[in-house]
């Protein structure tokens, strides 16, 4: 006879530690969003948290380890923003669910802009990126790719292409459906990489001094993704 074992619940210990982790966390992202990622030192965020650096030690061994564990937090902050809008789209067909993918991933940026700066520029290679990190962040991206699939085709297929293969190598990582063909993952990477530079040169001001609408300048570029991929 089989007897389930009852869950474990955390000490009062683990629970006071886990407030305490957080706390540090939340605090330091007050500091990376008033002046960015390189204000965050064990130094500031103890100070901050009325701890001094030894004691703020026996939770993050380093000031490396506490940007990683935000970064990890702030991708998957912005993967399941971006998940949860395209799973409330109901109703929408893919092309419409493509633009709202979009509008909310570039909303999140600019809510938060030196947490966006974090994660991809503003932090030194002691901080790489995490498996858990990327796991998360995909929760996005995953959306974006079925709804491409849908626009896209088999028959639409512009031909083979040397990077199909790593196309392939990166949707069955990430979990992209089985039947996903690498013209809808090059569309999708692409589709990315489009609006990245469009928002990180909108963090960074540069069509302000163009006098230009960014927000119309990626919906323009989304169209001719939606085109492109024959919707």
């Amino acid at each position: 006879m089989s007897v389930n074992a009852t869950p474990e619940h955390p000490t009062r210990r683990e629970r006071l530690r886990q407030q305490t982790v957080d706390e540090i966390k939340q605090r330091a992202f007050e500091l990376v969003d008033a002046s960015g990622a390189h204000d965050v030192t064990i130094a500031s965020v103890g100070k901050a948290m009325g701890m001094t650096p030894p004691a703020l030690y026996r939770y993050f061994p380093s000031r490396e380890a506490l940007l990683a564990a935000l970064v990890v937090d702030a991708y998957a902050d912005l993967g399941s923003t971006v998940a949860t809008a395209a799973q409330n789209a109901t109703g929408q067909d893919a092309r419409g669910r493509v633009t709202l993918i979009a509008d909310t991933y570039r909303r999140w940026a600019l809510t938060y802009p030196r947490r966006y700066t974090m994660l991809f520029s503003d932090r030194s290679r002691d901080v790489p990126d995490s498996p858990d990190g990327i796991a998360r962040v995909n929760e996005g991206m995953l959306p974006l790719l079925t709804a491409l699939r849908e626009l896209t085709s088999p028959s639409s297929s512009d031909g083979a292409t040397p990077l199909d293969e790593e196309l392939l190598r990166w949707g069955q990582a990430i979990g992209a459906p089985a039947d996903i063909t690498p013209t809808a993952l090059r569309l999708a990477v692409l589709t990315w990489s489009r609006m990245h530079g469009l928002i990180s040169l909108e963090i960074a001001g540069a069509f302000d001094n163009m006098n230009m609408d960014a927000g119309l300048l990626m919906a323009t570029e989304i169209e001719s993704v939606v085109e492109s991929a024959g919707g």
